[in-house]
């Protein structure tokens, strides 16, 4: 995990941007391009926008938590009306809590792995059948439990549905796009400004602090925009802070019949 921790800030982009900087900082030295540039754009052009697009990621994520725990909370509460039903059998309750586990089986698979709409249809047939199964024993339900089971079998694939779209919209594209371009362009704006604030010419310790500021300015830039990236995806079980789907998700031990 530390590996990917690491990865998560430092790839190609950031070697991209930190030889910008110093390519840009010693042509506007040698050529003396000295554009006084409020360091104020900085922070309405880049700054806010990338702040605004983390902030929404994670937001995301905090969605998909509380949504992927009330899946759960709908499984487990399915699972025992369906048991204090009088008549309802071991293998009728093994029976529904199989096909249960196998339609959470199914959305794990799809949350984890970049599948599409045609896999989540697969999800979207389990619902059939459990109405089936259901149906199949509302002999031995009363009025009251038979509108508890149909209630809690449509609310737990609303939150499957909810969580499908927590998935298939993220951030804003644009607004992402828009950040990365701009980090792209910021060493123009603010390595001017260092040029202007320098008192000295040539290569000294003024030199190299300036220039060692504009390397911290990009890499941290370029550093956000990749947690961004990083933390966009809550689902995919390659970000330090994804889901924890596994230690989420029913388990066959929580059966009501088992020891």
């Amino acid at each position: 995990m530390n590996n990917n921790a690491l990865s998560s800030v430092f790839n190609y982009r950031i070697l991209i941007i930190l030889i910008e900087t110093v390519v840009i900082y010693y042509l506007y030295d040698f050529y003396q391009i000295n554009l006084e540039i409020d360091f104020t754009i900085m922070s309405i052009a880049i700054v806010f926008p990338l702040v605004f697009s983390i902030t929404s990621a994670y937001q995301r994520r905090q969605d998909a938590i509380n949504v992927f725990a009330e899946f759960r909370n709908k499984i487990v509460d399915l699972t025992n009306i369906f048991y204090a039903v009088e008549k309802i059998k071991k293998e009728d309750y093994d029976k529904l809590y199989g096909v249960l586990m196998e339609a959470q089986e199914i959305l794990i698979d799809y949350l984890k792995n970049p599948n599409t709409t045609k896999e989540f249809n697969a999800l979207r047939q389990k619902r059939k059948t459990i109405l089936v199964l259901i149906d199949a024993y509302k002999g031995l339900f009363n009025e009251r439990e038979k509108d508890s089971l149909i209630r809690v079998k449509n609310e737990l694939f609303l939150t499957a549905e909810k969580i499908r779209g927590i998935k298939i919209h993220g951030t804003p594209i644009s607004l992402r796009k828009y950040c990365l371009i701009f980090i792209y362009l910021s060493p123009l704006l603010y390595n001017s400004q260092l040029i202007v604030a320098r008192e000295t010419l040539g290569i000294n310790i003024e030199t190299i602090i300036s220039l060692l500021f504009s390397l911290v300015v990009s890499f941290v830039l370029m550093a956000l925009y990749n947690v961004q990236e990083y933390i966009e995806n809550p689902f995919d079980q390659k970000g330090l802070d994804d889901l924890k789907i596994d230690e989420m998700e029913v388990n066959q031990w929580e059966s009501l019949y088992e020891a």
